[in-house]
């Protein structure tokens, strides 16, 4: 029971899954169906090679090629017109009658007549007319052209020579103020060397002036520390002196103390005879000051045996016990005085000890120490003349500091000498500068003056002339009308030259206008042309001499067109270009229409398209082509853009560059519009 259930579950999942599947087939089948009907329809036709043939038509009207104007120079009514547009005409014959009147010319003749006979009057009686020109006028004899020449030619040639010289004077100050730019120039180049030596003399003498300054530094450092120590040993040698002095002084005082020659101080003694006695009185003499020493000590001694003091010295005689006793026993007061001599013994003793070794030692000394102080008098000597000598060192410019001031010295020199030359010839320029300046002056005054007689000559001149002119003026007027009155009556427009008339511009009743022409003459023997505009395009496409075909030639059996000129078109210029064609043919008139092709020239391309295949857009010309693509159901067709370059066209067909490979699908024509990216539907007829 289950089983089956199964089994009709799967049959129906089964048929279910079939089902749905043929729906979405069905429903995507119509669907594809139902957008290809909405897509674009395309045309398309094969990228393939071809020929070019570049043919360019038009249609214009035959013009003469040089029309003769016919021109009426009065305002007259047209009383019949004698020929008809077409007619063979011959020089002289009759175009158009005209009705007897007085013609508007005639009519301003008289006015004008009037007007110039006022203006004379005013002329002659003006103010600026001189008396001169009034009587030659009256009498009719005015100057002739060759006198006015002459009076013109005098005037011109006293002008130029009056020019002349300001030109020479102009020239004279120029070169003098040129001559005095280049001299100041000159002058200045001239000091540049001297400046450029002082600069450098000055720079060196700067330099060499520091080195000096250095240098003399140096040099006083040096002369200063060696004069100190030349002062510091001459110090140090007196001194010594002086000492040897005093030790020599001293031995000698001992002598004369020994000897006694006080009574003759003229006489020094000599040490080396008194040495042994001197020592002796000075031993004598500390033998002496011993003893009194010994006495005082005795003395106190003495004192202190008495029994009553209880002295327990009764030997030995030494004075620290004995002081030392008087102080334990307070016993000074009375000891007081001997103990004073006693010391007082005792210095003198001393002094007198002192004054033995010293003068042991000065008498011992006494020939060596003068040997010493005449040795050191004499350094001493050497010494102070060598101080001197140091002292007397000076340093003076160096070389180099006096060869700068040298050289700036005559580089400033020739500066002034330069400078003062230079002030001197300028000052005599100047001088000439100002005489040529004042000539100058002179011959432009003379050339003003000569200009203002010529402009009164011309004046004078023009007056007389206009005059001459007006008085002309009037008797050609008065001729031309009497012209027009004899034209009044029985007048008639003739034709100037033989040929064709080919337009008449007046019908009877009508009155001529002198600024239009009364009719437009074809000369006999001369042809027509026939022009055209296109665009600069279609003008590369054809040169001149290209023969040109009739669209309607039945009509015009022997006609022919060439192309005669290619020339910018008036009304559009820059854009498009005018083809003027040279027509030739006995059937040809002035006025008729042609249609003209123009353009023979047939040339292969790799790759050609149908015109309508050209689409153009800013980023310039492209095609569209077709691309298959694979779908799930059917192929689907993209347009896809190429971008072109256009070589030559013609009704038809362009030749195009592109990267192609030929055979290609090109759109050429759409039921809507195409873009590049987007499907297409074929065209399947």
């Amino acid at each position: 029971m289950n089983e089956n259930a199964a089994n009709k579950r799967r049959d129906w999942v089964k048929n279910a899954a079939i089902i749905f599947l043929t729906v979405m087939l069905v429903l995507t089948f119509f669907s594809n169906t139902i957008m290809n009907y909405s897509l674009p329809e395309v045309a398309t036709q094969y990228v393939q090679r071809g020929s070019i043939t570049a043919k360019v038509r038009g249609t214009g009207n035959v013009e003469a090629t040089d029309p003769y104007n016919v021109m009426v120079k009065e305002s007259r009514v047209i009383s019949s017109v004698a020929v008809k547009q077409g007619d063979e005409v011959e020089k002289d014959q009759v175009l158009y009658y005209l009705e007897d009147s007085e013609s508007d010319e005639l009519k301003t003749a008289q006015e004008e007549l009037a007007n110039l006979e006022l203006t004379y009057m005013k002329g002659l009686f003006g103010s600026t007319v001189s008396p001169e020109i009034i009587s030659k006028l009256a009498s009719g004899n005015t100057d002739s052209f060759a006198g006015y020449q002459a009076m013109v030619t005098d005037m011109q040639n006293r002008l130029k020579a009056a020019q002349d010289r300001v030109n020479e004077c102009q020239k004279a100050v120029d070169d003098l103020t040129l001559q005095g730019d280049k001299d100041k120039n000159n002058a200045s180049v001239s000091t540049i060397g001297s400046e450029l030596e002082k600069a450098n003399a000055t720079t060196d003498l700067e330099r060499a002036t520091e080195e000096h300054e250095r240098d003399t530094e140096a040099f006083n450092k040096e002369k200063e520390e060696r004069e100190r120590e030349l002062k510091a040993e001459i110090t140090e040698m007196e001194n010594r002196i002086k000492d040897l002095e005093r030790m020599i002084s001293s031995a000698e005082n001992i002598a004369n103390n020994v000897t006694g020659s006080a009574s003759d101080p003229s006489v020094s003694p000599s040490p080396d005879t008194t040495y042994s006695g001197g020592v002796d009185v000075y031993i004598e003499r500390k033998n002496a000051a011993a003893a009194i020493v010994e006495e005082k000590l005795n003395v106190i001694y003495e004192a202190a045996k008495n029994p009553n003091q209880g002295n327990p010295y009764e030997g030995e005689k030494n004075i620290d016990q004995l002081k030392a006793w008087i102080d334990q026993n307070e016993k000074f007061p009375e000891y007081e005085e001997p103990l004073r001599q006693y010391q007082a013994a005792v210095d003198q003793y001393n002094i007198t000890v002192n004054f033995f070794e010293d003068a042991s030692t000065d008498l011992s000394t006494y020939n060596t120490n003068k040997e010493q102080l005449a040795k050191t008098q004499r350094k001493l000597a050497d010494l102070n003349a060598k101080l001197a000598e140091v002292s007397a060192i000076t340093i003076g410019p160096s070389g180099s500091v006096q060869e700068a001031r040298e050289r700036l010295r005559s580089a400033e020199q020739t500066i002034t000498a330069i400078t003062n030359a230079n002030k001197q010839a300028d000052v005599a320029h100047m001088n000439k500068l100002a005489d040529a300046q004042a000539a100058l002056k002179n011959a432009q005054s003379v050339y003003e003056l000569l200009k203002t007689e010529q402009t009164e000559l011309a004046a004078n001149i023009n007056a007389e002339l206009d005059l001459s002119k007006a008085s002309k003026d009037i008797a050609d007027k008065k001729a031309e009308i009497e012209k027009l009155k004899e034209k009044s009556v029985g007048a008639a427009i003739t034709a100037p030259v033989a040929g064709t008339v080919t337009s008449l511009a007046y019908v009877a009743g009508e009155t001529t206008k002198p600024e239009e022409a009364a009719a437009v003459i074809q000369v006999a023997g001369k042809g027509f042309t026939v022009s055209f505009t296109v665009t600069n395009d279609q003008a590369k496409k054809v040169q001149v001499g290209d023969a040109a075909e009739l669209q309607n030639a039945w009509y015009y059996e022997d006609v022919k067109a060439v192309l005669s000129a290619i020339r910018p078109d008036p009304e559009s210029a820059g854009q498009k270009k005018l083809l003027v064609f040279d027509v030739t043919g006995s059937g040809v008139q002035a006025g008729q229409s042609l249609n003209l092709s123009v353009g023979q020239r047939s040339s292969e391309y790799e790759l050609v398209v149908p015109n309508s295949a050209i689409r153009e857009d800013s980023n310039g010309k492209f095609i569209l082509i077709v691309e298959s693509r694979s779908g799930p159901i059917s192929n689907r067709y993209i347009a896809t853009r190429v971008d072109v370059e256009v070589l030559a066209s013609d009704d038809n067909n362009t030749a195009i560059s592109a990267g192609l490979y030929g055979y290609e699908y090109v759109i050429t024509t759409s039921t809507k519009p195409v873009e590049a990216g987007k499907q297409v539907r074929l065209n399947e007829s």
